[in-house]
């Protein structure tokens, strides 16, 4: 492409599409090679990590939807979660949601 400055007929003799190309092109421009970009990690995280902590802040948290934990879990913690991530955390830490409406650890869970 850089030799003949044509588009179409470097598609045409290589067999490719032409967002192909232009993809190609845009990469190398952007990362001075044609290998690939290094993926950055975007958005939250899937998964909470320090669960030892996570288990203090929730004994130490009283709420009773785990929506209410959003904001001060990210206040503590510095990043933002979802509500998804939470509930799986507690899950799988052993919290329940009683009866009454609020949440507890299972007795046989340590």
């Amino acid at each position: 492409y850089y030799k003949s400055q044509h588009k179409s007929n470097v598609c045409k003799q290589f067999g490719i599409a032409r967002s192909t190309l232009d993809e190609w092109i845009l990469l190398e421009s952007l990362n001075g090679s044609l290998n690939p970009l290094s993926p950055n990690i975007l958005g939250r995280p899937a998964v909470i990590q320090d669960l030892l902590s996570f288990d203090e802040f929730i004994k130490s948290t009283p709420f009773k939807r785990v929506r209410d934990l959003i904001e001060p879990f990210e206040k503590k913690f510095g990043y933002k979660t979802s509500y998804a991530v939470l509930w799986r955390t507690l899950k799988k830490l052993g919290w329940t949601k009683a009866k009454g409406g609020h949440w507890e650890k299972n007795k046989t869970e340590s």
